[in-house]
């Protein structure tokens, strides 16, 4: 992932920092309206953090879906 809005809001997310590596596991979007969501993973300490995020409008990603 490149820096970007979307790498500072899982960074926030994951409780990392931004410049950790976070691995893009899986990507969809839903037909009907657009919204889209993006599943990211990062170690911290040893352990493993995942979130998944939805994009509701451009620029506005959050982990809860609509």
């Amino acid at each position: 992932m490149k820096s970007n809005l979307l790498r500072r809001i899982a960074a926030y997310f994951l409780g990392c920092e931004e410049a950790a590596p976070i691995r893009v596991m899986h990507t969809w979007r839903r037909q009907e309206d657009d919204v889209r969501a993006v599943r990211l993973e990062t170690e911290l300490n040893g352990e493993t953090k995942r979130v998944t995020l939805y994009r509701h409008a451009p620029g506005c990603w959050s982990p809860m879906p609509l």
